[in-house]
């Protein structure tokens, strides 16, 4: 004999379970992040690509946490207006000085929380950020915007560029003077700006 009452049951848990988190994939063609290390001495700005990318949702609507790879091997300047320029910088970038692309291809950002400011759309985020396999907390405001199936969130955000040894020093603790002068034209803080797109494929 069916037991009505604990199909019912049954059918009601898993309606639940289905919706009680959504999950929101970042679209890696429309999404992209900005960089500037431009100061008074020099600089350069350019992207940075994503690989994969999610933001979870809770029942209630609100973004909970979520995760991100970064393609390294994309990054590029676009500062200078010959290609030949940019792609000099390009070179430079990819050094052990650098972000060491060679060895570390990749970069992780894990979103941990993402609270409510009390303004609209507007959200209090914090994780921890992953670069040259150093890892350090980060905390920033994040614009994030749920309208149908689609995601929009934007945010700028600073980095401080010696807490990954960012530092065109190859070795952290070898020290050289052509290094060191040349590392003071560019600013200690990497000025960041996100602009992502979430799609929620199992709502389509």
């Amino acid at each position: 004999m069916i037991n009505k009452p604990a199909i019912i049951l049954f059918l009601t848990m898993f309606h639940l379970a289905a919706y009680a988190q959504q999950t929101y994939q970042l679209d890696a063609k429309k999404s992209k992040i900005l960089w500037n290390t431009r100061n008074t001495m020099g600089g350069h700005n350019g992207y940075l690509l994503f690989n994969t990318g999610n933001l979870n949702y809770s029942p209630t609507g609100e973004p909970t946490d979520g995760s991100f790879n970064m393609d390294m091997n994309s990054i590029r300047s676009v500062d200078h207006a010959v290609a030949a320029e940019n792609q000099k910088v390009d070179k430079e970038l990819r050094k052990p000085g650098f972000f060491d692309i060679e060895k570390h291809p990749g970069a992780i950002m894990n979103v941990r929380q993402v609270n409510a400011t009390g303004k609209a759309g507007i959200y209090k985020v914090s994780g921890s950020l992953t670069i040259k396999g150093i890892t350090n907390p980060i905390e920033f405001v994040a614009a994030i915007r749920k309208k149908g199936n689609t995601v929009i969130a934007k945010a700028d955000l600073e980095i401080h560029r010696l807490k990954w040894n960012i530092d065109l020093q190859p070795e952290p603790k070898a020290w050289d003077f052509f290094s060191a002068v040349k590392d003071k034209m560019i600013a200690d803080e990497i000025v960041v700006s996100l602009n992502l797109v979430f799609n929620n494929i199992a709502g389509k």
